[in-house]
């Protein structure tokens, strides 16, 4: 288990990607369970269903033929009623033991002492701030240095309700999955094996593997986008992480008496978040043209507002998966990121890159799932073909490769 210790130095893009991986190996862990265990169980009754008698002559099955198919179909249904069961308790442990986990709670009250510690490192008064020991989901206690105070802790409350509703979503649907799962997966062969129809079997593992290859799916957000379990856990909580760390900050800029802001972000940031990236931008709702003291010298500066942080993520800054952060302007001092302009080949190399990372991922599942060697085969051969096209990506753009999004435990979407 990673441990993670509050440090103001660290990077809000750190704190996400360690909190919400952290977060969606939890579920996609749970989700491989679920999976393993259909798979055990279609496994073998498939391997029933494969000894029916299918061979017919004129006279149809004999006698012997017909008791033994017989034999084979209580075999048969009496597995199927046990697998049924057994899975049904499976799955609700699991999302049992999620559930006890309180993940929200821990991995947002962890995001936010880090926000707050960042600002105050920024304001010059973080040693002044008491120390508080903060959980760590999954790990001991770690020191921060600075500690929650009601106001604050109520609005992470809020947000730890709303990702709680999300994830009890997602544990309602692993609760469902594995009885779903495996009648699907009867039902791909069964008919045809009754009727002396089947496809050859080598035809019907290859479409159950693909079936769980595609892991825990049917989940919809809002937006309409199809998410898997562990994609929508880890999306779910890189936005919620970044949105207690920069909401903690903010609260600790405004006790300090900062009510402006700017907004830092990745060079290769979206459509939708690049036009805020160095924008200042009020934390009070106040707008227009203001007429400040100098941070430093003894003197006003007009500073220009170019809007509220709220007007900002109306706008679509912040949106899912957002990592960009406010920090404190301070009138009269220079502003980070400053004419920062969107750069659409920058993010289409992202996106590129994203792509890149699905297909590698995609492949070494349908190398783990399957049901034959010349399947296995096939499919690792993909995975190699997918990592030569990365390799040739990365050379071509000189972007940084990040191999850890390239793993099975890393969230599919």
């Amino acid at each position: 288990m990673a441990q993670f210790k509050p440090d103001p130095e660290r990077s809000l893009e750190d704190i996400v990607e360690t909190l919400s991986r952290e977060l969606s190996d939890r579920y996609r862990d749970a989700e491989d369970e679920v999976i393993r265990q259909v798979a055990i169980r279609a496994a073998r009754d498939m391997e029933l269903a494969g000894q029916l008698p299918t061979d017919t002559v004129a006279g149809g099955l004999t006698v012997a033929e017909r008791r033994r198919q017989n034999r084979i179909m209580a075999e048969l249904l009496a597995h199927r009623a046990r697998a049924l069961r057994e899975l049904q308790t499976i799955a609700v442990g699991i999302a049992d033991r999620l559930r006890a986990e309180d993940n929200a709670r821990r991995i947002l009250f962890t995001a936010a002492t880090e926000g707050e510690a960042a600002a105050a490192a920024q304001l010059g008064f973080a040693q002044r701030q008491p120390v508080a020991s903060i959980p760590f989901i999954g790990g001991s206690a770690a020191v921060s240095s600075t500690t929650m105070t009601a106001t604050s802790s109520q609005a992470v409350a809020m947000l730890v309700l709303s990702l709680d509703s999300r994830l009890e979503n997602l544990a309602e649907r692993i609760t469902r999955y594995p009885r779903d799962a495996y009648q699907r997966i009867v039902s791909i062969y069964t008919p045809g094996t009754l009727l002396g129809l089947t496809t050859s079997k080598q035809q019907q593992a290859r479409i159950v593997q693909r079936f769980l290859a595609e892991g825990i799916t049917g989940f919809v957000d809002r937006g309409g986008r199809r998410w898997t379990i562990g994609a929508y856990a880890e999306m779910a909580g890189r936005t919620s992480v970044a949105r207690a760390f920069n909401d903690a900050g903010v609260w600790r800029m405004q006790q300090s008496g900062i009510n402006l802001g700017t907004i830092v972000g990745s060079l290769d940031a979206c459509k939708r978040c690049a036009p805020w990236i160095g924008k200042i931008v009020s934390l009070d709702g106040t707008t227009g043209d203001l007429e400040l003291p100098h941070a430093t010298r003894k003197e006003t500066v007009v500073v220009h507002i170019d809007g509220t942080l709220e007007q900002a993520r109306s706008q679509g800054w912040g949106h899912p998966n957002c990592r960009d952060k406010v920090v404190a302007y301070q009138p009269g001092l220079t502003i980070p990121q400053a004419g920062f302009q969107y750069d659409r080949e920058a993010e289409q190399e992202r996106q590129e890159q994203r792509r890149l990372e699905r297909e590698i991922r995609s492949a070494k599942r349908r190398e783990v799932s399957a049901m034959n060697e010349a399947d296995r085969r096939r499919a690792a051969a993909d995975v190699a073909d997918a990592q030569r096209e990365m390799r040739g990506f990365i050379e071509k753009t000189g972007r940084k490769r990040q191999s850890i999004r390239e793993q099975l435990h890393f969230a599919d979407g």
